[in-house]
């Protein structure tokens, strides 16, 4: 296999966990709370709850790709919406490319998570959770070496 071969997101998340879910769960948890407030009370809500509860090994998305993924998941599901210049907060929904452009920029142009993060103005998590979304196979090249032995041995284990 090569640094382009498909990885898909059910081998993915058989290895590493459904990515994202952790955020979903606070999201549906919390999103009745914070419904209406302004868009960085409801985030800053979710992400707080996530810090407190959950360590870095039960996250499947970490850091500042988490934060990113709140507000879009939070903005989909009606929870907080983009505003004037007061608010502050532009759509992270209107940023999101169709699948079919995801998969040209990813697959066909070869682009990183990180470039498809610059020309969409957001974190590759995000995008990762795009790709995830619209079921569009991530690349070797997006995982560790070690990341790698893991979904080879878990390939191994459940061919037929």
């Amino acid at each position: 296999m090569g640094e382009f071969d498909p990885v898909s997101w059910e081998t993915r998340d058989a290895v590493f966990g459904r990515f994202g879910a952790e955020i979903e769960e606070y999201v549906e948890e919390i999103a009745p709370r914070v419904r209406g407030e302004d868009p960085y009370e409801a985030v800053k809500a979710v992400h707080d709850a996530l810090s407190s509860t959950l360590g870095e090994e039960g996250r499947t998305v970490s850091g500042l790709g988490e934060v990113f993924v709140t507000a879009y998941l939070l903005e989909r599901r009606g929870v907080v919406a983009p505003g004037d210049a007061e608010r502050e907060y532009r759509s992270l929904v209107d940023c999101r490319p169709t699948d079919e452009r995801l998969a040209e920029l990813f697959w066909e142009r070869e682009r990183t998570l990180w470039w498809i993060g610059v020309l969409c103005g957001v974190h590759p998590s995000l995008v990762s959770y795009w790709l995830s979304e619209g079921d569009i196979p991530l690349m070797e090249r997006n995982f560790t070496e070690e990341s790698m032995r893991r979904i080879r041995s878990y390939r191994e284990r459940n061919e037929e």
